[in-house]
């Protein structure tokens, strides 16, 4: 790591001591996230009903610590289980402001490790604020190993990450998996969502527990209308009375009927929630366009920092040599 230090100081100063959050960022899509209310983009479930256990096995909370004295945990963020240790949830759930180029250079795609700290991935559990167990008899509660995303994202664009979590969760009534999408296919009717959310409009009525909502479902072609650009990479829902609010992205977008191969008889994984544009309805990331990245699910680290310690070792050699004679 000290060599990676050392090769910004030496050849990428400039680069890595940098932090302009808006430097990739077009002036389109900065209109984008203007009008998609980039303060509450965190989505809540609004009025939706409560779920029990085992209706949404597939459902993770993203939980962080808010009591230390209590050892109490919140939900800020949703996932979905695809894999044992494997999950699909939104990009910006893990985005830090003002995180070095330094990390941007030599970890592309990669949640820094302290984006991850104090956060756990919790299923089988419904309420929004629990206290951590080491058992599995309240929830299996495991910690983050790594979480990749998209190395073009920016917020909207490309707005879905891959988190695993360091031991592998166990099947059971209440926790299980479920697909994600593979062919674009332009969805209709309706369509579940879940999330800790609000049981009302005031800020103060936030839900103790997991809540579920049908949302409609917008034709591609209706949605890009709506916001006036092209939307293939998202799939969008009508504004309505049940919708997502503040609090869950990340969270599952749940489709029936859509003729995916890989559906299942819960349904297949089409949207990852990622914000609301108000009086326009609500937007997911659209599953089946990264089908390919969240297959592979990895990213060559261990080969990158491979090759640039030996890089590193080499540049040395020669910057001592050529000081040294």
């Amino acid at each position: 790591m000290f060599y990676k230090f050392l090769l910004c100081i030496l050849m990428f100063t400039k680069e890595c001591f940098t932090n302009d959050v808006n430097s990739n960022v077009s002036a389109d899509m900065i209109k984008m996230g203007e009008q998609m209310e980039l303060g509450t983009w965190v989505p809540r479930v609004v009025n939706g009903y409560p779920a029990k256990l085992g209706d949404v096995p597939y459902q993770i909370a993203i939980k962080f610590l808010v009591n230390r004295a209590r050892n109490l945990y919140m939900t800020i963020c949703g996932a979905t289980l695809v894999a044992p240790n494997k999950m699909i949830t939104a990009a910006h759930c893990f985005e830090e402001r003002g995180i070095s180029n330094c990390h941007k250079l030599f970890y592309p795609g990669q949640a820094s490790s302290g984006s991850l700290k104090h956060r756990y991935a919790v299923a089988g559990n419904l309420l929004n604020i629990a206290k951590y167990s080491a058992s599995d008899s309240d929830g299996q509660w495991r910690a983050l190993n790594r979480v990749i995303y998209p190395k073009n994202y920016v917020f909207p664009k490309h707005d879905i990450a891959v988190a695993f979590s360091k031991a592998p969760f166990t099947y059971n009534a209440h926790v299980g998996p479920i697909p994600y999408a593979k062919r674009h296919t332009d969805y209709n009717g309706k369509c579940l969502v879940s999330g800790y959310g609000r049981t009302g409009q005031a800020a103060k009525d936030i839900t103790k527990i997991l809540l579920l909502a049908n949302l409609d479902i917008m034709r591609n072609e209706m949605c890009s209308k709506v916001h006036s650009r092209r939307m293939d990479l998202f799939v969008c829902t009508y504004s309505s009375v049940t919708d997502i609010g503040m609090g869950d992205d990340g969270g599952p977008l749940i489709c029936k009927n859509t003729g995916d191969p890989n559906e299942s008889t819960k349904g297949v994984l089409v949207g990852v929630v990622s914000g609301h544009a108000s009086g326009k309805g609500s937007f997911f990331t659209r599953v089946s366009k990264y089908y390919g990245f969240v297959n592979k699910g990895s990213i060559s680290v261990f080969g990158l920092s491979l090759y640039l310690d030996i890089f590193l070792t080499i540049t040395i050699a020669k910057i001592y040599k050529t000081f040294l004679y």
